[in-house]
Order: C-alpha cells, then sequence, then structure tokens
C-alpha cells in the first residue's frame, strides 16, 4: 500500500469518528485519539511502515508543541496569580515522587526509569482539558481560568523536564553535561534578543509592505531555522518546536499567525493524537490488563486527590476544588512526549512503553466521564442534602433568601453594601474571591462565597426570588455571562449592572438593561464640579455646566449606541481608550460650536427685535 493512500485513509477514518465525539459532545482530541487506534498495529493496521509511523509521531508532536508554544505568552505568564505557581509545583513535585515510587514498586524499575515515569505522569492535559472546558461552557469560570494557567505552568515545567531526560540517559557527548546547559541556555536568551532586534523590527517592515502573506512564511522560517539550529547544537527537536512558538507568541507576529493556523489547529493537535493511538498495541492490554487499569485508576486518583487538597489549601470552595482537580486529574501530551523521548535514550524499555501510554490514554478517556459525574451528578447532590459547601460558604440559614442581591464586593460592592446596611434593607452578597463570610456574619448579612457565572450557584442565592439584582463585578467577560444569564432566565428581576467603560454599556444595553452606572463617570464629575465651583464663584453657573456636560454625553453615547457598523466602520477603532478619546473631544468641541452658533443667532434675533421695537415706538 502506498504511502499516500495510507495517509488518506487515515484522513478518512477521522472523518468519521471527530464528527461523532462531537455529537457526543467529547472533545475532539479524544475522537483523534480514537481514530488512531482503531488504525493501530492491533487492528487495522493500515500504516505498515515502521518508518513512516516514527516520522508521522515525530512531525505530530513538533507540530503540537508548536502550538503549545503559542499559548506561552511571557504578558499572560506573568500575570499568573503566585498561589497558583505554588500550587502548580506542588503537584507536579508531590505527584511525581508518588508516581517514581509507585513505578519503582510495582514496576520493578530502576531509580532513573521510575524518576522519568514520574515527571511523565505528574503533567497534565493542556488541549484536553481547554477543549473539555469549552464544550461544557465552563472555561470562563474561576475553576476554569485556574486551571488553565496551572496547565501553563506544566507546559513550562514540561521544557525542563523534556531538557532534563537526555541529561538522565547518561550519554557521554558533547550537547551533554555542562556544554548541554550552556547550549540550552544561549539559544533561550538568543530568542529574546532576536525578538527584540530582529522580529519587531521585520513585522514593522512586512506591515508596511502590506504583504500579509510574508506573516505565514516568516513563521514557517523561524520554525524551521530554529530546527535546524537545535539540531545544530544537539539539543532536542520537540524543544525546538516549542520554543518556535513561544518567540512567535512574544511578537507582533502573533495575531497573525495565529489567524494563520486557526483553519489547521485541529489538524495539528489532531495528528498528535492520532499518533498516540496508534502507538498503542491491543495485545498488551490482553496481557497486562490489571497493571493498565490500576494505573490507570491510580494516576487519576492520585492526582485528583492531591489537586483537590491544595485548592482547598488555597481557599477554594469545595465546588471549585473539585471541579478543578477533576480537571487536572490525568495524564496527557507531555507525559507522551517525555515518554517517548525516554525510550529513545534508552531510559525506558521499548516493551514498557505501550502499557505506559495505555495509561494515559485512558485516563484522557475517563476524564469527561469523571468531570461529569461530579459535576453533573455528585456535586448536587451533596448540595441539595447539604453535605458538602459546593457553591457557597455561610452561616445564615440558606433558606432566609433577600429581595436584594449584590453581586461582587470589591470597591463598588462595598460602598453599596454599606448604603444598604446603613439604611436597613436586607441584602445578601456574593463573590468568589474576597472571604468575607466571618464579617457580614456579624451584621446578619448572607455571603455567598461561589463564582456568580454557574447557574446552579445563583440558584443556591435565591435568585428566582430576588426583586434587584445588582452586578458590581469589574471583569467585563464574566459580567455579560451574568447579565445575559439572569435576562434570559429571570425578566421580571431588576437589575443594576456596573459598567466598565462606554463599550461595555453599548453590549449592556444591547440585552435590554436599563439601570446602568459607569464606573468612575460620577465621581469624576463630582470632582470637575468641585475644581469648577473652585475656579467659578458663580456655583450655579458651574452646576449648569456639569448638567450640561452630563445631557450631551448621554446624548452622545446614545447616538454611538445607534451607529450603523457598516455604515460607521470607523467606530470599532474608537474603542481603544485613545481614538475614542480623540472622538469624544471632537464631538464635544462641535457640540460646543453649536451651542455658541445658536446663542449667538438668539442674540442677534433679539437685537433685532429690539431694534424694531425702538422703531415702531
Amino acid at each position: 500500500m502506498s504511502i499516500l493512500l495510507q495517509i488518506t485513509l487515515v484522513l478518512v477514518i477521522a472523518l468519521l469518528i471527530v464528527p461523532l465525539s462531537k455529537r457526543l459532545r467529547l472533545p475532539s482530541v479524544l475522537g483523534y485519539l480514537l481514530t488512531g487506534i482503531i488504525l493501530s498495529p492491533s487492528l487495522l493496521h493500515l500504516i505498515q511502515t515502521p518508518e513512516v509511523m516514527s516520522s508521522f509521531m515525530q512531525v505530530s508532536l513538533m507540530a503540537l508543541m508548536f502550538w503549545i508554544g503559542l499559548q506561552l505568552r511571557p504578558q499572560r505568564i506573568v500575570q499568573i496569580n503566585p498561589s497558583l505557581w505554588m500550587m502548580a509545583a506542588l503537584q507536579v513535585l508531590i505527584s511525581t515522587l508518588i508516581f517514581t515510587l509507585m513505578a519503582w514498586v510495582f514496576l520493578q524499575q530502576s531509580l532513573l526509569a521510575s524518576i522519568v515515569i514520574g515527571l511523565a505522569g505528574s503533567l497534565s492535559a493542556l488541549t484536553l482539558v481547554i477543549q473539555h472546558l469549552n464544550h461544557q461552557e465552563q472555561f470562563a469560570t474561576s475553576y476554569g481560568q485556574q486551571a488553565y494557567s496551572i496547565l501553563l505552568i506544566h507546559a513550562l515545567l514540561a521544557i525542563l523536564v523534556i531538557a532534563a531526560i537526555p541529561l538522565f540517559a547518561g550519554i557521554r557527548s558533547t550537547e551533554h553535561g555542562v556544554a548541554y546547559f550552556a547550549a540550552l541556555i544561549a539559544t533561550l536568551s538568543g530568542l529574546f534578543l532576536c525578538n527584540r532586534y530582529l522580529m519587531q523590527p521585520l513585522y514593522r517592515w512586512i506591515a508596511k509592505s502590506g504583504s500579509h502573506e510574508l506573516h505565514a512564511i516568516v513563521a514557517i522560517a523561524v520554525t524551521l531555522g530554529l530546527l535546524v539550529l537545535m539540531n545544530t547544537l544537539g539539543l532536542n527537536l520537540f524543544l525546538g518546536a516549542l520554543f518556535a512558538g513561544i518567540l512567535l507568541a512574544d511578537s507582533d507576529f502573533r495575531p497573525a499567525v495565529e489567524s494563520t493556523i486557526r483553519p489547521f489547529q485541529g489538524v495539528l493537535i489532531g495528528l498528535a493524537f492520532i499518533s498516540l493511538g496508534m502507538s498503542l498495541h491491543l495485545a498488551d492490554l490482553l496481557d497486562f490488563p490489571g497493571m493498565i487499569l490500576g494505573g490507570t485508576f491510580a494516576l487519576i486518583l492520585v492526582k485528583f486527590a492531591i489537586s483537590l487538597a491544595l485548592a482547598r489549601y488555597h481557599q477554594n470552595s469545595w465546588r471549585n476544588s473539585t471541579l478543578l482537580a477533576a480537571s487536572l486529574a490525568q495524564g496527557g501530551e507531555f507525559a507522551l512526549l517525555a515518554l517517548v523521548i525516554a525510550v529513545s535514550d534508552q531510559i525506558i524499555t521499548a516493551n514498557l512503553l505501550s502499557p505506559l501510554l495505555w495509561m494515559v490514554s485512558f485516563s484522557l478517556l475517563l476524564t469527561p466521564a469523571f468531570y461529569w459525574l461530579l459535576h453533573s451528578q455528585i456535586l448536587p447532590r451533596l448540595d441539595r442534602h447539604n453535605h458538602l459547601a459546593a457553591t457557597f460558604e455561610t452561616d445564615s440559614n440558606p433558606q432566609a433568601h433577600t429581595p436584594i442581591l449584590l453581586i461582587g464586593f470589591g470597591r463598588f460592592g462595598q460602598i453599596i453594601a454599606r448604603i444598604l446596611l446603613q439604611q436597613q434593607h436586607a441584602f445578601s452578597v456574593m463573590d468568589s474571591n474576597l472571604p468575607a463570610t466571618e464579617l457580614l456574619a456579624q451584621y446578619d448579612i448572607p455571603f455567598y462565597q461561589a463564582d456568580a457565572t454557574e447557574p446552579e450557584a445563583l440558584i443556591q442565592t435565591g435568585i428566582a426570588t430576588a426583586q434587584q439584582v445588582i452586578v458590581a463585578i469589574d471583569d467585563i467577560e464574566d459580567s455579560m455571562l451574568i447579565v445575559r444569564h439572569l435576562r434570559l432566565n429571570y425578566p421580571e428581576t431588576c437589575l443594576w449592572i456596573r459598567a466598565r467603560d462606554r463599550h461595555h454599556v453599548h453590549l449592556l444595553q444591547d440585552l435590554g438593561v436599563k439601570h446602568i452606572w459607569r464606573e468612575t463617570y460620577l465621581s469624576a464629575l463630582e470632582l470637575s464640579q468641585a475644581l469648577l465651583n473652585q475656579l467659578n464663584p458663580d456655583l450655579e453657573n458651574s452646576q449648569q455646566q456639569i448638567q450640561n456636560f452630563r445631557e450631551q454625553d448621554e446624548k452622545l453615547l446614545n447616538s454611538q449606541y445607534h451607529l450603523d457598523p457598516d455604515e460607521h466602520p470607523n467606530y470599532e477603532n474608537q474603542r481603544s481608550s485613545l481614538a475614542e478619546l480623540e472622538h469624544l473631544f471632537a464631538q464635544d468641541q462641535r457640540h460646543k460650536a453649536q451651542k455658541q452658533a445658536t446663542q449667538q443667532q438668539q442674540d442677534t434675533n433679539g437685537a433685532g427685535i429690539d431694534t424694531l421695537r425702538d422703531e415702531l415706538s
């Protein structure tokens, strides 16, 4: 069978299996994994040439590493909370120690091979978790964002694991030892220098030329150049693909590169999981079912227990901690990569690779079912029976619902809470980050420490009977998720929404929200009026000027909302702060000029009437 026919059959089977997995609301990577299992030598055995299978795996893994590198933007990394760094590091460390001990005792491996197996098992699946949380519409939740941040840290730690495995092999060559570390550090340093002094000027030059197709050529050239450099230095080619993605992620090429590869993103990820499935041997599953199934459940349960304990230690709610732990309780692409490198460097014997990959594969396949079991079956029942404070933490009676619900207890929400308390209005507070249970309990204010983007959490607060809901959070995305859910499911509830900027106001107006407050607008007006009072002794005039500005700004805000994007395409550009400010300044000057012209016309008309009156008299 020709190579072209083999590749064609691989793609045809993927076209049959992957849509089926999506219909079942499963991540597409599981469909690709099942495709690989069907194509494995134990079943259809369509790829009959070992060299072709080996090349297929290497190319697909390098493509996957390149995509992962694009996710590792330095701006995104530095914004990760330090507590998540500590949590991810402890999770990897503790998991590595436990899995190393288990490999040493139960698999009868050497200490070196056991350490590599432990490191591989401690790293979770980035691609699967992202797709699964997106399919479940949970990616924007607090535990979804925490899981994503932890997985990015896992990706960074995977670089160290991949770089360290050749050193563990003890190969006496120039690419290892001190020279190996020197080459690795020099490559990393060179990436940042190359980005600053070569990539950025090159991007500006291409942008001025208008040749947008050159962006893809640059991405390919950078990737191939790094692979050549890594090969010349004797470093791992998978690291070269990962570094290429990181380099482009830190440059102005990133948006262009992401838009270019977006249509092929699923293929890049899918090929790696197809190669994982094709590496599995059905005979190993039949010969060692106890070892494989026991290792799978140990992998899931150990990582779940460790992640759950660490999440609770960092004061996450029971529900968020449980779902976060379920999202991280599996092996992943980093385990596949580490094990393949370990086998090629002869740290792990080749006959052990397939059983270990079966454990990783089963953990991937069981993750959606495990998450569904916790999210849809176990946690809701525990909530109903009050066995677990999953969606809220409060000492007050959960049935004592209040007519006012305040969502968000930051600087904005705290002022509202003080006024409501002073006026003796019954209200409850909901916030996912600030643990204010003891403080509010002193004043008999129910507090729900939960994520308001989760419908189950809102139900626990008595949202169905709430008359007034105040959304005082500052995150636009979370605010829109909450308001959209409330408008759709509780249309009779009166909403009072804090808005970040004018664009946020327009998004809320699209949902039919009437009571919208821009967070810094009124305080800025009050400061301006106090300043005008100081500069102008006529207080009534100052108040009138502020009132005129407020009325004119409201008209301008409404006129912007009703603009047709097709007729006013430039309005999209005005959403950046400086461009929008320039537009507002121009509109203010135009309004001032129109007002002065109107006043002059009135003065002229008044003078004409006075003249006519004098002539008649």
